[in-house]
C-alpha cells in the first residue's frame, strides 16, 4: 500500500496535523455558537494565508483547501480560496491534484467563470497516459458540467469513448460516458445521431459489462431526452437485442452478478432502451430474438421474498433472508421492465408470454408487500388497455376490487386505474356499483379521480342515459365537493344531446327525467352548490317538459328557495333558468320580472348586467323566443372528443415517455390533471387516438364558426392557414365532408395551438401531424396514410426556401402509397428570426380523380418556438413599463372570442407562456421568451432571444378586451399580437374600423 502511495503522490493523512486537529476542534464543540467561532476563526486564518504576499507552500494550500471543504460540508459558506483550488488542479502531485479537483467540484457552479482557467489543465490530464490522473479529471468533469466543458471537452472525451486502440482502457471508457451524458443534458446540439448513432451500436457489441451499463444509461437518457426523433436511433436496436440476449443468456462476469442475477441494472436500461421505439421498427429476426428473451425471464424460477412474521415474537432476519430479499429485489426489476416490454409489443407478443405474464402479476398483487402490490396493479393496469389480454386478467377482478379498501392510497389509486381498464359493457354494473359505494367513504386525495372515471365509465357503458344521469346525481350527494364543473357541463351535453345521436323520442325522455329528477332534488332539501348549477340548468331547459301535474310556480320556487344562501355563481344561473321558465310560461311574468328588476341595483356587477339584459329581453316577445330558445344538439365531434378523458394521466402503455411528460405529469397530483388543463403535449393517448382539446379548453367545437368569421380574419393569419385554392387540389368541402366539418384551414389553426392532430383529410389522402418543439428548434411527425381501397401514385412532397426558418426533412416521401399503407416524414425546423407566415408544405400525388395538389402551410407559427419565462410580478411591471411607444408595443382593443377564464389555458398552451400568479379574469399578465439560432453579436457563442410580454384587460362595462403585446423586437411585437388576436378576439365588423395597432 505504502508503494502504491508514493507511486501517486499520495502522502499520509497524517502529516495533515492543522487539519485533523481542526476537525477534532469542531467535534469537540459543545454549541453551535462555539462550532461557529472555531470555523470563523480558522477562515479568518486561512484568508489571511491566502492574501498574503509569502508564497504558500502545495502542501499548505492543499491543508488550508481541505479545511474549507470541511468547513463547506458543515454548512458554511466558503466565497474565497476558488484560485488557489485551481492551482492545486495544476500540481503534478496526485494528492493536491485530489484536493484541487474536489474543491472546484463542490465549491464552483456550472457557469462560473474561473472554470476557463481549469479546462487547459483537465484536457492535459485526460492525455497525460495516467489512468489515475484521467480518471480524476473525468470526475470533475462529469461533477460539474457546464457549457464552458461542453463546448471544449465534448470531442476529446467522445474520443476517448469511440477510440478502438488499448491505450483507453474500459474504466476510463466508463468514466467518459458518464461525462458525455452530463455535458449532453446540458447542450443536447452537440450529437448528432447521423454521426453516433453506429458507434453507439458497436459500443454495445463491447463485453465489459461495466461499460455496457454506462452506454445503456446514455442511450437511455438520450431517448428520454426526447431532443431526436427515435427513428434516428433505429441503427442501435439490433445490437441492443444482442447484448440483451447475451446477459438473459448470463454471458455476465461472476463479479457483475448481484446474487446470482447476472447485470441486474443492464438488463433492465436494455429493456428499457427498447420499449422507446415504435413496432414497426422490429422486424422478423429481432422480434423473434425478442419473444425468447421475454420467455426465458418470464419463466425464470425466482427466489420468493420472505415476508416479516408478524407479532412481537418475530425472529431477528438474518444474513439469508437479507441475501434472499436483495435477490429478490433485483428479479422483479428485471421482471417487471421485461413486462413493460411485452405491452409495448401488443398483439405481437407471443400469446403463452402474455398469458404467463398475467399469472405472475395476479400473484404479485396478492404479495405480502405492498410495494409489489402496488407495481403488479400498476402493470396489470397497462397490459388491460389490450383486449386479448383481458380474458387473463378478467378473473382477478375480486382481488382487484379488494385492494380499493387498502390503507395505501398509492395502492387503491392503481385499483382504480385497473378497475377503469377492465370495465366493458360485459362488467360494468358491478365495478362502477362498487366505485359508488367506495366513493363516499373514499378520503378527498382520491374522490376527485374517482368522480372523473366513474363519470366516463358511466356515460361509455349505460345501456341508457337514463342510468348516466343518475349516477352523476348519486356522485353529487356522495362528494359533492369533487365534482367539477366539467363533470355537469358534460352532463349537459349528454342530456341536451348530439348531432347523428339517440332519435327525437329518446332525447326528449333523457331530457324529461333529467328535469324531474332536478326538480325532486331542488325540492327536497338543501343540495350542495354544484347540485343546485346542475338542477338549475336542468330545470331552466327542460323544466318546460315536466308533466302538467307539476305547476309552473312550483317548478319557480324549486329554484327560487335556494337564491339567497348560493354563490354568485350559481344566482347567475339561477336568474338564466327562471328567465327561460318564463319563456315556456307566460304566467309566471308577474314572479319573474320583479325579482330580476330587483337584482338591476345589486352591487355583483355580474348578476347586475345579466339581470338588465334579461330585463330588456323580456319587454320584447320575439327576441326573448329566439334567445331563450332550446339549446341545439352539440356537434357529432364534442361527443367523440370527451374533455373529462383530456383530464386523466397514465394513459400511454408504454413506459417509455420523455422527461418533459414527466415533468408536466407531476404538476399535477394524482391520477388526473387539475380541472382546466389538458393532457402534456406528446402525451400518447390509451386509445391510440390523437390529441384533441376539449371545447372547454383551447379549441372551439368547429361548428360554432361561421364563415364570416373566417373572412373576417386578420389578413396574413388567413393567408397562413393553408386555405390556398388550386384548380388541382382536393376542394375543401370534400376535405371537410371527412374531416368532422373541419377544412384545411381549421385543421392548420388547431395545430397552431396544439401539439397533435389531422393536418389534412380527404376521401383518398389522410395526413396527421405530431410537432415537438425545444427552444428554436421544432421536429415535425407527417404521417401520410392511404385511406382509399386503390394506391396513391405520383406523391411527392416540395418544402420552399424561406428566409425566417430553415427546414430539414430527414426522411424521403415515398412515391406510391398502397391501400391502408402509411408512412411518417419526419421534417426538422429550425427559427433564424421573427415571422408571421410560416412555410409551405406543399404536397402532389395522383389518385383515381387525377393529379392532386394541396398547397398546405407548416403550423410552426412564431410562438411555437417562445418558451415560458417565470418571472416575478415586480419584475413583469418593471420590464413591462420600460418597453412602452411603437414599435415595442402594440394594443388590440375588440371583444373577446374567449373567456377571460380561458386566457391562462391558451397562453400556457396554446402560445408556450408563463402566466404570473397574480393574474385574474379582470387582468392576465403572461411572459415568455422568443428563440431562434441567430448567432447575437452581442454574446458571442449565444444565440439570440426576444422576452416578449403581454397583459389582456377586460372591461366588464364596455364588455371590451384590450390586448397588450410589448417585446424587444417590433417585428416579434406585431406578429405575436395578430397571433393571439385571432384565437383570443372577435374580428371586426365587416363595415367597422379594423384593429388599431400601436
Amino acid at each position: 500500500m505504502k508503494g502504491i502511495q508514493e507511486a501517486l503522490g499520495i502522502e499520509s493523512p497524517s502529516h495533515m496535523k492543522g487539519l485533523q486537529i481542526f476537525i477534532a476542534d469542531i467535534r469537540n464543540c459543545q454549541t453551535k455558537e462555539q462550532e461557529e467561532k472555531r470555523v470563523e476563526k480558522e477562515l479568518a486564518k486561512i484568508r489571511l494565508k491566502f492574501t498574503s504576499t509569502k508564497a504558500i507552500s502545495g502542501y499548505d494550500k492543499k491543508k488550508y483547501v481541505w479545511k474549507l471543504l470541511y468547513a463547506y460540508m458543515l454548512g458554511y459558506e466558503i466565497d474565497f480560496g476558488h484560485f488557489q483550488a485551481v492551482q492545486l488542479c495544476s500540481s503534478a502531485k496526485f494528492s493536491e491534484k485530489t484536493a484541487g479537483y474536489l474543491a472546484i467540484s463542490l465549491l464552483l457552479s456550472d457557469n462560473s467563470e474561473i472554470l476557463m482557467a481549469v479546462v487547459n489543465t483537465i484536457k492535459g490530464d485526460m492525455n497525460s497516459g495516467n489512468e489515475y490522473m484521467t480518471a480524476l479529471a473525468l470526475n470533475t468533469v462529469a461533477n460539474i458540467g457546464g457549457s464552458e466543458f461542453a463546448d471544449n471537452l465534448f470531442a476529446d472525451i467522445s474520443k476517448m469513448l469511440l477510440s478502438q486502440s488499448s491505450v483507453f482502457s474500459p474504466f476510463i471508457k466508463r468514466k467518459a460516458c458518464i461525462c458525455l451524458l452530463r455535458l449532453y443534458r446540458r447542450d443536447q446540439d452537440m450529437l448528432q445521431p447521423e454521426v453516433w448513432r453506429q458507434k453507439l451500436g458497436a459500443l454495445f457489441q463491447d463485453r465489459d459489462v461495466g461499460l455496457l451499463t454506462s452506454v445503456s444509461g446514455f442511450m437511455l437518457a438520450i431517448l428520454e431526452q426526447g431532443s431526436w426523433p427515435v427513428m434516428d436511433w433505429a441503427p442501435v436496436v439490433q445490437s441492443v437485442g444482442q447484448c440483451l440476449h447475451s446477459m438473459v443468456q448470463g454471458e455476465c462476469p461472476e463479479h457483475y452478478e448481484y446474487y446470482h442475477v447476472p447485470a441486474p441494472w443492464l438488463q433492465t436500461k436494455l429493456l428499457r432502451i427498447l420499449q422507446f421505439f415504435p413496432l414497426a421498427m422490429f422486424d422478423g429476426q429481432i422480434l423473434e430474438r425478442v419473444n425468447s428473451i421475454l420467455h426465458n425471464i418470464l419463466t425464470k424460477p425466482a427466489a420468493q421474498r420472505a415476508p416479516p412474521t408478524p407479532g412481537a415474537t418475530a425472529k431477528k432476519r438474518g444474513k439469508a433472508d437479507a441475501e434472499r430479499q436483495n435477490r429478490s429485489n433485483a428479479e422483479h426489476a428485471i421482471l417487471f421492465e421485461a413486462m413493460n416490454l411485452m405491452i409495448h409489443l401488443e398483439d405481437r407478443c407471443d400469446p403463452d408470454t402474455t398469458r404467463t405474464a398475467a399469472g405472475l402479476l395476479g400473484a404479485f398483487i396478492s404479495s405480502t408487500d405492498p410495494n409489489i402490490r402496488y407495481l403488479g396493479l400498476e402493470t396489470m393496469a397497462r397490459l388491460a388497455t389490450n383486449l386479448s389480454a383481458h380474458e387473463h386478467i378478467e378473473r382477478y377482478r375480486n382481488l382487484i376490487l379488494e385492494k380499493m379498501h387498502e390503507p395505501d392510497i398509492s395502492i387503491r389509486r392503481q385499483a382504480l386505474n385497473l378497475l377503469y381498464a377492465l370495465c366493458r359493457p360485459e362488467n360494468w354494473q358491478q365495478i362502477v356499483d362498487e366505485l359508488l359505494d367506495i366513493l363516499g367513504a373514499s378520503d378527498e386525495l382520491l374522490q376527485e379521480e374517482l368522480v372523473l372515471k366513474i363519470a366516463i365509465l358511466a356515460e361509455k357503458n349505460a345501456p341508457n342515459f337514463r342510468w348516466y344521469v343518475d349516477v352523476v346525481f348519486r356522485m353529487l350527494e356522495s362528494a359533492p365537493d369533487s365534482v367539477g364543473d366539467d363533470v355537469w357541463y358534460r352532463v349537459v351535453q349528454v342530456v341536451t344531446g348530439f348531432e347523428d345521436g339517440t332519435g327525437d323520442a329518446e332525447r326528449a325522455e333523457l331530457q324529461r327525467y333529467a328535469a324531474e329528477k332536478a326538480f325532486q332534488d331542488l325540492s327536497g332539501r338543501l343540495p350542495h352548490d354544484t347540485l343546485v348549477k346542475l338542477g338549475a340548468y336542468m330545470m331552466g331547459e327542460f323544466g318546460h317538459q315536466l308533466p302538467a301535474s307539476v305547476p309552473s310556480k312550483a317548478k319557480l320556487e324549486a329554484l327560487q328557495r335556494h337564491y339567497s344562501r348560493a354563490s354568485s355563481q350559481v344566482k347567475a344561473i339561477i336568474l338564466v333558468a327562471s328567465a327561460k321558465l318564463l319563456s315556456a310560461n307566460d304566467e309566471l311574468r308577474n314572479d319573474v320580472v320583479p325579482m330580476l328588476e330587483d337584482m338591476q341595483e345589486v352591487q355583483d356587477v355580474e348578476l347586475q348586467q345579466r339581470s338588465c339584459e334579461l330585463v330588456a329581453l323580456i319587454r320584447d316577445d320575439e327576441m326573448l323566443e329566439n334567445v331563450l330558445c332550446p339549446m341545439p344538439k352539440y356537434a357529432e365531434s364534442v361527443e367523440r372528443n370527451n374533455p373529462l378523458v383530456q383530464r386523466l394521466k397514465f394513459q400511454s402503455k408504454s413506459r417509455a415517455i420523455t422527461r418533459a411528460q414527466l415533468e408536466e405529469a407531476a404538476k399535477s397530483e394524482g391520477g388526473v390533471y387539475k380541472q382546466g388543463s389538458a393532457a402534456p403535449r406528446g402525451a400518447l393517448q390509451a386509445t391510440g387516438e390523437r390529441e384533441r382539446l376539449s371545447s372547454d379548453g383551447l379549441v372551439l367545437p368547429p361548428d360554432r364558426r361561421t364563415s364570416s368569421d373566417l373572412d373576417r380574419e386578420p389578413q396574413d393569419i388567413r393567408e397562413a392557414s393553408g386555405s390556398e385554392s388550386d384548380t388541382g387540389s382536393e376542394s375543401s368541402a370534400d376535405s371537410a365532408s371527412r374531416g368532422g366539418g373541419q377544412g384545411p384551414r381549421d385543421l392548420w389553426q388547431q395545430l397552431g395551438i396544439v401539439s397533435q392532430g389531422p393536418f389534412f383529410v380527404s376521401p383518398s389522402l389522410c395526413m396527421d401531424m405530431k410537432q415537438e418543439y425545444l427552444s428554436a428548434t421544432g421536429r415535425l411527425t407527417i404521417s401520410f396514410r392511404n385511406a382509399s381501397e386503390e394506391p396513391i401514385g405520383g406523391l411527392r412532397v416540395m418544402i420552399p426556401e424561406v428566409p425566417f426558418l430553415r427546414c430539414q426533412q430527414f426522411s424521403q416521401v415515398p412515391p406510391t402509397l398502397g391501400p391502408g399503407q402509411q408512412f411518417d416524414h419526419f421534417v426538422q425546423v429550425d427559427c433564424l428570426r421573427p415571422f408571421l407566415q410560416p412555410a409551405k408544405y406543399l404536397v402532389e400525388y395522383t389518385d383515381r380523380g387525377g393529379v392532386r395538389q394541396l398547397p398546405l402551410m407548416l403550423p410552426c407559427i412564431m410562438t411555437k418556438f417562445i418558451a415560458p419565462a417565470e418571472i416575478p410580478m415586480q419584475q413583469f411591471r418593471y420590464y413591462f413599463e420600460s418597453l412602452a411607444g411603437p414599435p415595442r408595443e402594440a394594443q388590440v382593443i375588440a371583444q373577446a372570442k374567449q373567456s377571460a377564464n380561458q386566457w391562462p389555458n391558451y397562453l400556457a398552451r396554446g402560445f408556450n407562456m408563463f402566466t404570473l400568479r397574480e393574474s385574474t379574469p379582470a387582468s392576465t399578465f403572461a411572459a415568455g421568451t422568443l428563440h431562434t439560432l441567430t448567432a447575437d453579436p452581442a454574446q458571442p457563442g449565444k444565440m439570440m432571444t426576444v422576452p416578449c410580454l403581454v397583459r389582456l384587460e377586460f372591461d366588464a362595462g364596455r364588455a371590451m378586451t384590450r390586448l397588450s403585446v410589448r417585446t424587444q423586437h417590433g417585428e416579434v411585437t406585431q406578429s405575436l399580437a395578430k397571433i393571439i388576436e385571432t384565437y383570443l378576439l372577435e374580428p371586426p365588423p365587416s363595415n367597422g374600423p379594423p384593429p388599431t395597432y400601436a
